[in-house]
């Protein structure tokens, strides 16, 4: 039973000296867009990766705190209008990215 006892004592003494993992942060970004016309809906990059269309807003949830390429483009390439936006974003808190403000 000693042997039992002094075993739990020495690994709780191990675990509380055992590093503490960092709970990451996250932070959520809104897209806004606000054009009209050939860019009333975009297409939405994220570090070059094609993530979805915008129409209005849209709600990026729970991003990891860090740098981001931010990248969007009308729909309709080749019409009179067309736009294209790209922002560098240091994401450390909830953003909201609006589009022809």
């Amino acid at each position: 039973m000693m042997r039992v006892l002094f075993s739990l004592m020495a690994l709780l003494a191990l675990s509380a000296c055992a590093p503490t993992v960092a709970e990451v942060r996250r932070f959520d970004l809104i897209v806004q867009n606000q054009c009209t016309g050939p860019n009333q809906t975009v297409f939405f990059y994220i570090n070059g990766e094609f993530i979805g269309t915008v129409r209005g807003s849209r709600l990026f949830p729970s991003l990891r705190e860090g740098r981001y390429e931010l990248r969007a483009e009308g729909t309709q390439p080749g019409q009179p209008g067309h736009l294209r936006f790209s922002r560098i974003l240091i994401l450390n808190k909830d953003t909201v990215w609006t589009l022809c403000p």
